[in-house]
């Protein structure tokens, strides 16, 4: 099982991720509003969290991630922006209240995970009835950078994993040629 490295931090923001997947504008192809709350789960750095709390100028972000070194950087990161904290959580438990949240944000992470029903049971835990999950994950495919291809799950394998966990698939969402985006609403 393939875990990020603290090590590779500056793999979570430099300028080539920034053109291939550029925060703010890859939130918006998520069609993330301007009210609700945004949960980011596996935040890192804050890459999507501090974007997001921009676009979500009604509404407040929460970055999660396992890693407290993580949640220093993206907080240090995050100074002076009120609508947005850093939490660190446990893989399978996060310190958020029941159906609270309007979206739940989760990139490169899902690959990541071994217990994937107990996952997402936490992710619908989450989720406001009407809530939407936002997914990016890489395409199972050989590329210069990312997991080995034996730990990525395939867009078909993603939306059956989704619907398994009482998931609609609503759209996909284009993100870049290495990754792909998936939109799916609580049934």
């Amino acid at each position: 099982m393939h875990k990020f490295n603290i090590k590779s931090l500056e793999k979570l923001d430099n300028s080539t991720r920034r053109q291939l997947m550029p925060p703010a504008q890859t939130l918006k192809n998520f069609q993330i509003g301007a009210k609700g709350s945004l949960l980011d789960v596996g935040c890192g750095i804050g890459y999507f969290s501090i974007p997001a709390a921009n676009i979500l100028k009604q509404g407040n972000v929460i970055g999660l991630d396992i890693m407290p070194e993580m949640i220093d950087i993206a907080k240090e990161k995050a100074k002076g922006i009120t609508n947005i904290e850093f939490i660190k959580s446990e893989e399978y438990s996060f310190p958020i209240q029941d159906a609270s949240i309007d979206y739940v944000f989760i990139c490169n992470v899902i690959h990541e995970v071994e217990n994937k029903a107990k996952y997402f049971n936490e992710i619908r835990r989450v989720l406001k009835p009407s809530g939407l999950l936002c997914i990016i994950d890489w395409e199972k495919k050989e590329t210069k950078m990312g997991p080995s291809i034996n730990d990525r799950i395939s867009k078909v394998e993603m939306i059956k994993i989704c619907a398994s966990a009482n998931f609609e698939h609503l759209e996909d969402v284009f993100i870049n040629i290495d990754h792909y985006g998936l939109k799916f609403q609580l049934l």
